[in-house]
């Protein structure tokens, strides 16, 4: 894959996954999982960091797709922004989240 080729976006549509398994907890280096001790670090491959954090909130993101220049962004209907940077032979990997609340890592606007 070239990773200068934009990716087309993935159709989500919010799937619910039941109840939320734990609380997420916003912090420097990704996202922990309550008090499960679990993690969503970044540099997480896309697909395992959305089922995990789809897993968190009680359902999928609403959108998944190209958010600026090397970035596609997984958005939750709360606001909730993941971000993930494209590599030219990987899945895309967890570089950044955006909340109200705050934001770390790698983002940009949308």
């Amino acid at each position: 894959m070239n990773s200068s080729a934009p990716l087309a976006p993935t159709p989500t549509g919010a799937v619910s996954y039941g109840a939320p398994v734990a609380e997420p907890i916003f912090t420097s280096d990704g996202i922990e999982a309550g008090a499960t001790g679990r993690e969503i670090d970044f540099n997480r491959a896309e697909p395992g960091a959305i089922e995990a954090m789809s897993k968190l909130m009680g359902q999928g993101p609403v959108s998944v797709s190209q958010a600026c220049s090397g970035l596609r962004a997984a958005r939750w209907k709360d606001g909730t922004t993941l971000f993930f940077e494209l590599k030219p032979y990987d899945p895309p990997a967890f570089v950044g989240w955006r909340r109200a609340s705050g934001q770390a890592g790698q983002t940009c606007a949308i």
